[in-house]
């Protein structure tokens, strides 16, 4: 663990005494399946400058469609195809990782760059695309897998628009982000995000990194973890926050950790931050709930425009040879603590 990322932990034990207790609703929507309609199906793919929520919401609709995607099964190898066939569309060179965590079975992730920038570490844009459970238990994992992945699809449609910031981001879809078991461990789980850390190797890693997971619930409370997030992180998302007029009680902190896609990148050093809907003790989370019903073309449009502006203000930064993430404050409205209302 580096020094940064030392100073980032006593920065949050700190920051966490003066936030005092915070109380959020994770209550979920339990919606009972329903279908959605044909009109909301077949829905054109809007060809417009700015993050189309709508797009991203049909991208969501045509993964669910394959049906449970978990690992291996030929619903997930449709998807694979189905994401690579948009991003090839939209100027992005794809490449697949193929690889096996345990004997006998076989992943596969995938990553999309719209050309290298020279001299430039990319930003990491990241999601998972399997499904929990298997066989009769598969679940459809709306949110929970294709939410992230229809963010990121249409993120790439609105990156390709300006190339040069385009060059400096990387986009990944993880396999195997779900454990085999009922739940995560430290060797259970994020098979795919483990495997690229490590096949990067410590010169590979990107400068800093963005998870999108369960990012497309109608009214989503999405907290990200204070102690996986560096200080300078958190500014650079609470400044896309405000300055997009977004509810702070919506785009808020979560006093603890998660096992997620970013982990690995976090004990590699880099500086994360996971945009990660409040999941616990709702009752859609890890059930057949979690279908369409719950996915919202507005909430998406959120997460994706956030994530524009998050990687517009790293980009500036960096345009203005800022020396390192550190010193991005200088640039921004901030404060030494998260303010709590």
């Amino acid at each position: 663990m580096g020094t940064s990322r030392v100073q980032g932990m006593r920065w949050w034990a700190c920051a966490i005494v003066a936030l005092g207790t915070m109380l959020m609703s994770h209550c979920g929507r339990g919606e009972v399946a329903t279908d959605v309609s044909s009109e909301q199906m077949t829905h054109a793919m809007e060809d417009t400058e700015d993050f189309s929520g709508q797009n991203a919401w049909n991208h969501c609709a045509a993964l669910c469609e394959l049906g449970p995607r978990p690992t291996g099964s030929p619903a997930y190898a449709a998807q694979l195809e189905y994401i690579a066939r948009h991003l090839t569309a939209a100027g992005w060179r794809v490449e697949r990782d193929t690889f096996s965590p345990l004997p006998g079975r076989h992943m596969t992730n995938l990553r999309a760059c719209f050309g290298a920038k020279e001299g430039v570490r990319p930003v990491l844009v990241s999601c998972h695309i399997d499904t929990k459970g298997s066989g009769s238990k598969a679940l459809l994992g709306a949110d929970d897998g294709a939410s992230g992945a229809a963010t990121l699809l249409e993120l790439a449609r609105v990156l390709a628009r300006t190339p040069d910031k385009a060059q400096q981001v990387e986009l990944a879809f993880f396999d195997g982000e779900e454990a085999l078991g009922e739940r995560i461990t430290e060797k259970d789980g994020l098979y795919g995000s483990r495997y690229d850390v490590a096949r990067r190797g410590e010169e590979g890693l990107p400068a800093c990194m963005i998870n999108l997971d369960m990012v497309g619930g109608e009214g989503k409370v999405i907290a990200v973890p204070v102690m996986d997030t560096l200080p300078e992180m958190y500014e650079l998302y609470r400044t896309a926050v405000r300055e997009l007029g977004l509810p702070e009680e919506r785009w808020t902190l979560h006093l603890g950790s998660y096992w997620d896609d970013h982990r690995p990148f976090v004990e590699a050093g880099v500086p994360t931050l996971n945009l990660i809907a409040s999941f616990t003790g709702s009752r859609w989370w890890h059930t057949a709930r979690d279908n369409m019903q719950r996915i919202s073309a507005v909430s998406l449009a959120e997460t994706g425009r956030v994530t524009l502006r998050i990687l517009s203000l790293y980009q500036t930064v960096n345009d203005l040879n800022s020396p390192g993430l550190n010193s991005t404050l200088r640039n921004l409205e901030s404060s030494p603590y998260p303010a709590v209302k």
